[in-house]
């Protein structure tokens, strides 16, 4: 089993940056027990698959959802996109 690592898009890491500091922080904790989760070989149960794109899941935050990716094969978690709920699947 590899080692897991997050790995932030460029825009996802704007996206962090842009947010409240008391969301930025909820965001933060959300991606470090995704992480903790798939280090101890499991994926957290809020996590849900995105229909139509291959390796691709989103996980809850309060009003924010995270768009991430797993290659499972490399161990890394890419982050691409940290939007409200209502924007975040827009232009996928």
């Amino acid at each position: 089993m590899p080692e897991y690592r997050l790995e932030l898009r460029r825009s996802a890491r704007k996206e962090i940056l842009a947010l409240q500091t008391k969301i930025a922080g909820q965001v933060e904790r959300t991606l470090d027990r995704l992480l903790a989760s798939y280090r101890e070989g499991g994926r957290p149960q809020d996590v849900r698959p995105l229909v139509g794109l291959a390796n691709s899941y989103r996980i809850d935050c309060g009003e924010y959802r995270i768009l991430f990716e797993v290659d499972e094969g490399e161990g890394i978690i890419l982050v691409f996109r940290v939007r409200h709920r209502r924007d975040v699947y827009r232009n996928l």
